[in-house]
């Protein structure tokens, strides 16, 4: 992984192990995006939110990337538990990779669930 460096997340000798972290923070960012859908659509008092471009979709791109910089920055600078290679664009001290992940991954997951979803209805 060229924007880690090897402590924590990075290379390990087993490879098991390493696919145990990485299923597991995988699993732990899916749950994100669920609870902040739900949060928001609990929030906008509409579970659809996400049929339209409305203030919903702006609260998820506010909240999921200020969310995952909030985790980066607690995992690399206060527990350790990963560190950025030189190779990683930062702003703010927080990897730029991860908050675009936050932001472009649950954004396509939405709008191919919500196309999905609603060719599945009709």
């Amino acid at each position: 992984m060229p924007l880690y460096g090897e402590m924590g997340m990075g290379l390990r000798d087993n490879y098991l192990e390493f696919l145990k972290i990485h299923w597991e923070v995988s699993l732990k960012d899916a749950l994100m995006v669920v609870v902040a859908y739900l949060l928001i659509g609990y929030l906008v008092k509409n579970w659809e939110w996400a049929k339209t471009f409305n203030h919903g979709w702006v609260l998820l791109w506010i909240s999921l990337p200020l969310w995952q910089g909030i985790i980066e920055y607690y995992s690399v600078y206060i527990y350790f538990r990963w560190e950025y290679a030189e190779s990683m664009p930062l702003i703010f001290a927080i990897g730029i990779s991860p908050i675009l992940q936050m932001l472009i991954l649950p954004s396509l997951a939405i709008l191919l669930f919500r196309q999905t979803f609603s060719n599945s209805i009709e």
